[in-house]
């Protein structure tokens, strides 16, 4: 007996080792070995190009500093020179936005942010430097130009004394974000002699702008500014507003949960500015207005640009830029919080599995499977239980429990005889107990998959086209057997009609035609002669066959047998007549399927069509079709025009489909 226990739990003991190896590896990758220093930056700014030869150029800001940089035109590189430094004369345009709220003053974020201000305009203005300009706005219960556009160093120390907390207690809650933004980069615009730059300084999240984040992005956009920003981070603010719009149109976050430690992240964005913008000249042999594909890389980053040959282009949007960074070892997404959860949870999980190993060695099975097990032919000695191994799983008794408790819950809600039935007709051999247990537990892991890798939105997206691609292939395959089946029924009947002419009997003939068919018929066939030598009537075997079949055609062809059995009469004359009416329907049915195929094609078309130009969109701009999925109101639009989708689809389809 324990070494039939040692066998039903040796499934478990390789479950728990699995299971222990996913665990260690997702501890490895867990927050306590990934940890990495500030994501990296890089830019394109703008490209200049004047066609064919070398005097083209790429202006770019990049965290690693002088990294060479390497260039290469539409896949092939390029000879490219060293990143040269913009000299200190260039003209900068920094606009410093300022979050107001009493969540900044209270953290100490603001004063904080105003002393690293100080220092950078100290720094950058005066005597001898005039060639960068500062402008400050805040961001209070409305967006407020605090001093334009200057490098006079005292009025702008000045303008920031004034920098401070609203005066009213309402407004101390509030916070303009969009609407200083959008002032700000207007006054940009304004001043083209400038390298416009937007420094946003924030603790919380837009609640009082007039205007929206589009109208902001669209001024960004028009001023071809850089944004940088710097969250001050708390359980209420995540800086994830300020990540979507630079996720949108391009730059870096900085964040920092302290607010004293704040002047910080301010000195390196100001070093970024100031010392880590270059530029790279390179050699194009593109003709002029070709279509130009140009990846710079710099260190483990890598920014794609494109534009027009003999042309210059300004403008994270313009350029459209996408930045990647040289993935580490690991899944990315157990190297977070979620990953240690993830391993807490296998680990929890492996325990609980090796105690029930454990209690299955010293547990007896009193099942009646397990009493009647030594009396059956497959039963071996344990000797051969020992020396092989079972490689299917779903042998295992977890497994089994697990589709035992599926089953029960689905035949008392009425599931198990259409999955049933829904396999039969699609002729699957599985069991509707494993199929709505493995069909569950696909849907279960796509959810937490969608919710480890994207969140709520990406879980019910995965979890849904997960749910539904099951029942549509199953739907698929048994619509797809019918018809192959009504294709095969009149010819069935002429044979069947045949063997009577011959003088066999119906089962006879039956039998010689099941032999003689094709399937899906002659397996239906071969199982309603299987079940008349089990004692089934012919007729119930053949009702049953057009009921799994979902034939009314078979359903008449064996009510005529039936009603010529009971009243006598020449069966082979009905089944001619019934299989050549069925013949005419058949033709009648194909020739509607001819009329109707261009609106199917157009349903097909204009079902497609929205998916596949959003899927060109994404991959041609996908900044601009983020907020789809970064946005509450993005992802609601996107819900719903899913829904319209479906129910207009479902509608033409409705329109052209006849029933004959």
């Amino acid at each position: 007996m324990k070494s039939r226990a040692r066998r039903r739990a040796a499934p478990f003991a390789s479950s728990l080792i699995a299971l222990g190896v996913l665990a260690v590896f997702a501890v490895t990758t867990s927050p306590a070995s990934a940890q990495t220093s500030a994501a990296p930056f890089l830019q394109i700014r703008s490209v200049t190009s004047s066609g064919p030869g070398p005097n083209s150029a790429v202006y770019f800001a990049s965290a690693e500093g002088g990294t060479s940089p390497n260039i290469s035109i539409n896949g092939s590189s390029v000879s490219a020179t060293s990143a040269n430094r913009l000299p200190p004369t260039t003209a900068m345009g920094n606009a410093l936005i300022f979050d107001t709220s009493t969540r900044m003053d209270s953290s100490g974020a603001l004063a904080s942010a105003k002393e690293a201000a100080r220092t950078w305009i100290r720094a950058r203005t005066g005597s001898g430097q005039t060639a960068e300009k500062f402008a400050i706005y805040v961001a209070a219960d409305t967006g407020m130009l605090v001093q334009s556009f200057t490098s006079d160093q005292t009025a702008l120390l000045d303008a920031l004394d004034r920098v401070g907390p609203p005066s009213t207690q309402a407004a101390r809650s509030k916070t303009a974000l969009w609407s200083a933004l959008r002032q700000a980069a207007a006054s940009l615009s304004a001043n083209s002699d400038l390298v416009p730059n937007l420094v946003v300084m924030a603790g919380q999240n837009d609640n009082a702008s007039g205007s929206s984040k589009s109208a902001a992005i669209g001024e960004i956009a028009n001023a071809r500014a850089a944004v940088l920003g710097i969250a001050y981070t708390s359980e209420a603010y995540s800086g994830a507003q300020l990540s979507s719009l630079t996720a949108t149109y391009g730059g870096e976050v900085l964040a920092t949960s302290d607010g004293t430690t704040f002047a910080s992240q301010v000195a390196l964005v100001a070093e970024l500015i100031d010392t880590r913008q270059f530029s790279t000249e390179f050699i194009s042999q593109v003709p002029v207005n070709d279509l130009v594909n140009l990846q710079l890389s710099v260190g483990d980053q890598v920014a794609a640009a494109a534009y027009t040959s003999g042309t210059s282009v300004f403008g994270y949007q313009n350029l459209n830029p996408a930045v990647r960074v040289a993935k580490s070892s690991g899944i990315g997404f157990l190297q977070g919080g979620f990953g240690l959860w993830l391993a807490m949870l296998l680990v929890l999980f492996a325990v609980g599995l090796g105690a029930y190993a454990v209690i299955l060695l010293f547990v007896r099975d009193n099942s009646l499977d397990a009493a009647l097990e030594p009396y059956s032919e497959s039963y071996r000695s344990t000797d051969d239980f020992d020396d092989e191994v079972d490689p299917s799983y779903a042998k295992t008794a977890l497994v089994q429990r697990a589709v035992a408790a599926t089953e029960t819950f689905a035949e008392s809600q009425g599931y198990l005889l259409r999955a049933e039935g829904a396999l039969e007709r699609a002729n699957i051999p599985l069991r509707a107990g494993e199929a709505l247990f493995f069909y569950g537990s696909m849907v279960a892991i796509a959810t937490i998959l969608g919710f480890a890798l994207g969140g709520l939105f990406i879980a019910l997206i995965l979890g849904g086209l997960v749910a539904l691609i099951p029942p549509a292939v199953v739907n698929f395959l048994a619509k797809r057997r019918r018809r192959l089946f009504l294709a095969q029924l009149p010819d069935t009947l002429n044979l069947l009609s045949g063997t009577l002419r011959a003088g066999y009997s119906l089962m006879q003939g039956v039998e010689a035609v099941s032999q003689e068919t094709d399937e899906p018929m002659g397996q239906e066939l071969r199982r309603v002669i299987t079940e008349s030598r089990l004692g089934r009537p012919l007729e119930e075997s053949l009702d049953g066959t057009a009921e799994r079949m979902d034939s009314k055609d078979f359903a008449w062809a064996v009510m005529a047998i039936r009603i010529q059995r009971e009243v006598g009469g020449n069966l082979s004359e009905l089944l001619l007549t019934v299989a050549d009416t069925m013949t005419q329907r058949e033709r009648l049915r194909r020739d509607v399927a001819s009329l109707t195929a261009e609106g199917r094609m157009s349903a097909i078309v204009l079902g497609l069509l929205p998916v596949g130009l959003g899927l060109a969109m994404y991959v041609m701009n996908p900044a601009y079709m983020s907020s789809l999925f970064t946005e509450t109101l993005g992802q609601i639009m996107f819900g719903g025009s899913i829904i319209a989708m479906v129910i207009g689809f479902v509608w033409m389809k409705k329109i052209i489909d006849i029933e004959i």
